[in-house]
């Protein structure tokens, strides 16, 4: 894909919380990137985690399905996943698949 930005993440963690800001285009070659996230939620003391998506450029159904695999590990580990702040293609992407009927998001 021409113009394809790698997904680039960061992490703060507030109170019982893990935030993390993903920024780029967020699909297949991003499934390392996840697999360490879902390691740093797995061994977080948090109670909750949120990802702002607000600095997310595009997401394809790999991306979809990694934030699925990103909810299922902080459900397996007695946590709430938010996602937070999705804008233009990534929020079409979210309401198209209906995400918010497995996924709380916040504007």
């Amino acid at each position: 894909m021409i113009g394809f930005k790698t997904l680039d993440y960061s992490t703060t963690q507030n109170s019982n919380t893990l935030s993390i800001s993903f920024h780029g285009d967020f699909g297949f070659p991003d499934n390392s990137k996840i697999q360490q996230i879902i390691k740093e939620i797995k061994e977080s003391g948090c109670s909750g985690f949120s990802i702002d998506l607000s600095g997310l450029e595009s997401i394809d159904s790999a991306g979809l399905g990694m934030l699925l695999l990103i909810n299922d590990a902080s459900e397996d580990n007695g946590k709430k996943l938010e996602l937070c702040r999705p804008t233009g293609q990534v929020q079409k992407m979210l309401e198209i698949s209906k995400f918010s009927e497995i996924i709380s998001i916040k504007s």
